[in-house]
């Protein structure tokens, strides 16, 4: 009775889960620290390996505020003391972090010291807070974003006034905006999705768009064997993150646009002008190819081709004299040249 019924129903169950467990994705699986027996530690004498010394255990500096009281600490308590409300150094720094990405320049200059040989925070009190609205909003980058964006500090005017430049020429008492050109990936990046060719897939492998012939036997030489396969489709228009990066020949776009080396941490990245940087947007295949695909869709979305292309590129109207000049030059070249011209304008890139 019962007990016949409640087998045939376990054994109906049963057989259901090993169907599931067969269509089941597979989980991925990564590397994980476990805890293994700990080990003394001792002040060696003289530095000798051979000669331990007193027996020490973890702990901070004296000056910093200490570690919780625990029988013997751990790196998780190491981890809850950086972000711990007493200890609000490494808020300050992250913050400032966000602040040099916004403005150009951190409240402290020096973000990568914040230590005695630094610079001293240009608006201390400032600097604080923000810090701890950082801390009390749960290390929320978005909400921290939001709160300097949207401030009418951020929102002033970059243009550079003639007594701004007698009383503060630095910007350090920020009276106005400061005018930053795009990191390397976004220049390319903003390329793309004004012309409608980015590809906004998340995760997967590497890319590899075009590139100048010969880059890689620079690196790796005629013999050895390095092949640079251009990727298709799609692919050739991922953003900026995505593009293979090679120690040996690092991607010419970017490096031409101030990316940093891939094997060196940096807190803060270089801004050149040169004239190489202009030839990169008027002649590399991807910025061609974003030209062409610009001129294409301003033609066939808009029966005021000009205007459009102003307004995706600069967010605003051209003026009566860019017009004119823009109408003189088409009767001499197509809307792919007045597509290139946006892309390599300053006001675009900045």
């Amino acid at each position: 009775g019962d007990k016949r019924y409640a087998e045939l129903k376990f054994k109906e169950l049963d057989n259901k889960l090993n169907e599931l467990k067969k269509v089941y994705p597979q989980l991925s699986q990564a590397m994980v620290v476990a805890e293994g027996p700990r080990h003394n530690s001792y002040l060696r004498v003289r530095g000798d390996y051979k000669n331990p010394g007193v027996e020490v255990q973890p702990a901070v500096l004296s000056v910093l505020p200490q570690l919780p009281p625990t029988p013997r600490p751990t790196r998780l308590d190491l981890a809850k003391w950086l972000v711990a409300p007493v200890n609000p150094l490494t808020s300050r720094v992250a913050v400032n972090r966000i602040w040099q990405e916004l403005f150009g320049q951190g409240l402290v200059a020096s973000s990568d010291d914040f230590g005695t040989r630094g610079d001293k925070p240009s608006h201390p009190e400032l600097l604080d807070w923000l810090a701890g609205q950082f801390m009390d909003n749960g290390w929320s980058r978005k909400q921290i974003i939001r709160t300097i964006v949207t401030s009418a500090t951020y929102r002033q005017s970059s243009k550079v006034r003639p007594e701004l430049e007698t009383v503060d020429p630095s910007n350090t008492l920020l009276a106005r905006q400061a005018r930053l050109r795009l990191p390397a990936e976004l220049i390319r990046d903003s390329s793309l999705a004004v012309s409608g060719l980015l590809s906004l897939d998340v995760g997967g492998k590497s890319v590899r768009p075009p590139q100048p012939a010969g880059v890689m036997e620079m690196g790796y030489g005629k013999t050895g064997g390095a092949h640079w396969a251009e990727s298709k489709g799609a692919d050739r228009y991922r953003r900026g993150i995505y593009i293979e990066f090679l120690r040996s020949t690092p991607y010419p776009q970017l490096v031409n646009f101030d990316a940093p080396k891939s094997n060196v941490s940096l807190c803060k990245r270089d801004r050149s002008d040169t004239s190489l940087q202009a030839l990169n947007l008027l002649n590399d295949p991807v910025f061609v190819e974003a030209a062409q695909a610009l001129a294409y869709r301003i033609t066939t979305e808009s029966s005021d081709p000009l205007t459009y292309a102003f307004r995706l590129t600069l967010a605003r109207e051209p003026s009566e004299r860019e017009t004119q000049t823009m109408q003189k030059y088409l009767k001499q070249h197509d809307w792919t040249g007045v597509s290139s011209i946006l892309l390599n304008l300053d006001e675009f890139i900045t």
